[in-house]
């Protein structure tokens, strides 16, 4: 088992704490770099398909004589597409901040690291 496994500073759960380490920031770098675009272009493409429809269907609710009604499905058109701008918003800054996400997890890493080589008097590059 690879938690079990001693490291060179003769600790046991060190290279678990590694291989974590990189199955996150694989994690990470695949969301952001593959996912993310996907997810933006998907909603893009959705809206661009949708947007029409939705357009059609609020001229052909502007028809309806019922004010509640009208306003109401009216209302759920408006709230789609606003629905669709926060989505291609949201995977965008997905893309845009996810160094963010490295850099904290490997000042976790190190912060860890730091603080197991103080309690443990390792013999690290301290």
């Amino acid at each position: 088992m690879i938690f079990n496994v001693k490291s060179s500073f003769g600790k046991r759960g060190q290279a678990g704490l590694y291989v974590f380490y990189m199955f996150m920031v694989i994690l990470i770098i695949t969301i952001a770099a593959v996912m993310a675009p996907l997810g933006a272009l998907f909603n893009t493409e959705m809206y661009v398909a949708g947007e029409q429809l939705m357009i059609d269907a609020n001229v052909s609710a502007s028809a309806i004589v019922d004010n509640d009604i009208r306003e109401s499905v009216q209302g759920v058109f408006g709230s789609a597409l606003s629905a669709a701008n926060n989505n291609i918003s949201v995977n965008a800054n997905i893309f845009q901040y996810s160094w963010v996400l490295v850099v904290g997890l490997t000042a976790l890493v190190l912060f860890l690291q730091s603080r197991r080589l103080v309690e443990f008097s390792g013999n690290g590059f301290i």
